[in-house]
């Protein structure tokens, strides 16, 4: 895995990313779910360097070490990443969302038009009114409750929530193993997801709870995506034993992107992207293009040179 990088953006914020797999391969944008950080990432880098993929982890604004950002929308995402792929010198790119990261795909694919050779959605938050339907108390509360309520409410137990995880990472993670089904259990347990988990949890919070508030707030609210402006292939994936993000979130989202496929996967819970992440990168890379095509990004970086690249 390569040192983490900075951009700073034009309103001055740092973007925080992190590469994994291939250098040379066919460059996959992945974004983690809600909570979570660049370093949501599968432990074991042969999987990409395997599949052709060229990985880069990106840290939301407020999440690790990217900075905060008051207000804004989704697509304020896919210009965020646009800008982070000229840095990179890379024209055409795939996303990969996984669960709360999956709006912030749909963002990129939309906004960003032939730029995106493909995008897949794993576990992924679906629009509003299909989160109603999870199996998980605290998700269903959230979406509700976040979109209708001021922060004052709702902002304390989510503070001290993040408190929590940052001093006790483990205590954390084992009450929520504790809450999910026998499938999500065994891949948690994995010591190396479990390790890969503990230093993701505190990373999340690094800034406070800010940034899991405002995610939760754009997820929860109308997304403001023109989803049918998605030109790309896009594939859901989604555990038929899900119980926090439920499968109709995937069959809602599908239903309103022109080239989408649903693919349930019977007995898989939430965190199956950590037992099919080589099929999931073999499917992002075969609906590609050649490694590193870089057509027409210099001009793009020239029109705006705003932004620098820093190993931290």
């Amino acid at each position: 895995m390569m040192a983490d990088c900075s951009l700073t953006l034009p309103d001055g914020r740092g973007l925080a990313w992190c590469e994994r797999g291939d250098a040379a391969g066919s460059v996959v944008f992945a974004f983690h779910g809600l909570p979570g950080s660049r370093l949501q990432a599968h432990p074991d880098d042969s999987i990409a360097y395997g599949a052709g993929a060229r990985v880069v982890h990106v840290d939301r604004p407020g999440f690790g070490r990217s900075d905060p950002c008051i207000g804004g929308t989704l697509a304020d995402w896919a210009s965020d990443i646009g800008r982070l792929a000229d840095q990179l010198l890379v024209d055409r790119f795939a996303v990969v969302g996984v669960s709360g990261g999956g709006p912030y795909a749909c963002a990129c694919a939309a906004i960003l038009g032939a730029r995106i050779t493909c995008a897949a959605i794993v576990s992924g938050v679906g629009p509003p009114q299909s989160m109603a339907l999870s199996k998980s108390r605290l998700v269903r509360f959230g979406f509700w409750a976040v979109p209708r309520l001021p922060s004052w409410p709702v902002a304390p137990p989510i503070a001290l929530a993040a408190l929590l995880v940052v001093r006790a990472p483990g205590f954390c993670l084992d009450r929520l193993v504790e809450q999910l089904p026998e499938c999500d259990r065994e891949i948690l347990c994995r010591p190396e997801i479990r390790a890969m988990c503990l230093r993701d949890l505190p990373e999340a919070f690094r800034h406070g709870y800010g940034g899991f508030l405002r995610d939760l707030r754009l997820e929860a609210r109308p997304w403001g995506i023109a989803l049918e402006r998605v030109i790309c292939p896009v594939s859901l994936w989604h555990g038929g034993d899900d119980t926090i993000v439920p499968p109709v979130a995937s069959e809602t989202l599908a239903a309103l992107l022109p080239r989408a496929t649903v693919r349930l996967i019977p007995g898989a819970g939430h965190f199956f992207v950590f037992s099919r992440w080589r099929e999931i990168l073999d499917w992002v890379v075969s609906q590609g293009h050649p490694p590193q095509q870089c057509v027409a990004v210099a001009d793009r970086r020239s029109g705006s040179a705003d932004g620098s690249t820093v190993p931290r």
